[in-house]
């Protein structure tokens, strides 16, 4: 009898991560199932058709959970109800969403080993980020393999007397999926149009900001910040597309905001915003998933937060924490802008066959 590998996504981020996974699974003599907790909808779709990966089973619970408590609630007896009539053998998440640490939850109430990609990343402040430090934290307390992207991540682990045969270092899967997406026919055709407003002399800087700790007086603060930068230098522009939560949109939306030069767009599809990181001189954001792309485009970036759990883009010399304050954000932007440095040196997440490792490594323990 084939073995059964279930592999549990929910948000849009997992689902680029893990699609590179999911196609390498299905190239092996193995029964895979993908189930999409359904956490990202919408977005999510658009993952979903792009990979070409068609879920198994959608548990939909965003039309069901408004908070992680009802998220909670909603997700573990559905999941429960999944595993018991499935019956995988193990059960593969990704990341530190809510949706992946339920998922390790489920199955480890139910002695199913649980595989953990992009595992040992820390912060080392369980609210900041907000839940996903600890999410990440629970998953490694559960998981019986764990394929860390880099070496800090591994020693992050062994750290915690997470048995170092049980480790696994990859890389890390979104450099397979940019790679791939970018050999795409889809790719060359997805440019966004707000790239034909830029003059090829002008400086694009590109913002993203949505996290929770961001809301509210971070995020004024930080657009106070992109409307000085952009008054020290009429050839900036700064292109920001803004994601739809309307505590976010309120803001950006404000008269205080406006600016001739901060392009306020739509949220952009997974290869469009891929020709806009490509074409930025500079990329200041709170996404990790960002700061892992950018890298592997060579690109700067400024975190728009106060901790990270991407500690090789510091050491590394890609990036800096600047958070919400106005003046440290110009002041940083003025010195990368401004510096002779071009050369950003070699991304730490891997050549793009993360996937393949970590097929193997599925493999090879069945």
């Amino acid at each position: 009898m084939k073995k059964k590998i279930l592999v549990a996504f929910g948000t849009r981020p997992e689902i680029i991560k893990l699609a590179p996974v999911i196609q390498e699974l299905k190239k092996s003599d193995l029964d895979v199932i993908s189930v999409h907790t359904g956490q990202h909808d919408e977005l999510a779709q658009d993952m979903l058709s792009l990979f070409n990966i068609s879920p198994n089973f959608d548990l939909k619970s965003m039309e069901e959970a408004s908070d992680l408590f009802e998220l909670t609630q909603f997700l573990l007896p559905k999941l429960k109800a999944l595993f018991l009539s499935e019956k995988p053998d193990i059960v593969i998440v990704q990341g530190d969403t809510t949706s992946s640490y339920l998922s390790a939850l489920a199955a480890f109430y139910l002695q199913i080993p649980v595989y953990h990609v992009e595992a040992g990343l820390r912060s080392f402040d369980n609210q900041n980020p907000f839940p996903e430090e600890l999410n990440r934290k629970q998953i490694s307390a559960i998981a019986s393999i764990h394929f860390t992207p880099t070496s800090i991540a591994s020693k992050n682990l062994i750290a915690e007397n997470i048995d170092p045969k049980s480790i696994f270092e990859t890389g890390n899967t979104v450099i397979d999926a940019l790679y791939q997406i970018k050999k795409s026919k889809e790719y060359s055709t997805s440019k966004p149009s707000v790239l034909d407003e830029i003059k090829n002399d002008q400086t694009l800087i590109v913002v993203t900001s949505h996290r929770r700790e961001n809301l509210g007086a971070p995020l004024r603060s930080i657009l106070k910040g992109l409307i000085k930068i952009l008054d020290q230098d009429p050839s900036r522009l700064i292109v920001y597309p803004a994601h739809p939560n309307p505590a976010v949109q309120e803001i950006v939306n404000s008269a205080e905001f406006s600016h001739e030069r901060l392009r306020l767009i739509a949220p952009l599809g997974y290869l469009a915003f891929h020709h806009l990181l490509e074409r930025a001189d500079l990329i200041l954001t709170d996404s990790g998933g960002i700061q892992e792309e950018a890298a592997a485009l060579g690109k700067k970036i400024l975190v728009l937060r106060e901790t990270t759990e991407r500690q090789e883009l510091i050491e590394k010399n890609f990036t800096k924490l600047v958070g919400s304050d106005t003046e440290r954000i110009v002041a940083e932007t003025e010195s990368v802008l401004n510096s002779e440095q071009k050369e950003i040196g070699i991304n730490p997440y891997g050549d793009g066959n993360a996937a393949k490792k970590i097929a193997e490594i599925v493999r090879s323990g069945l």
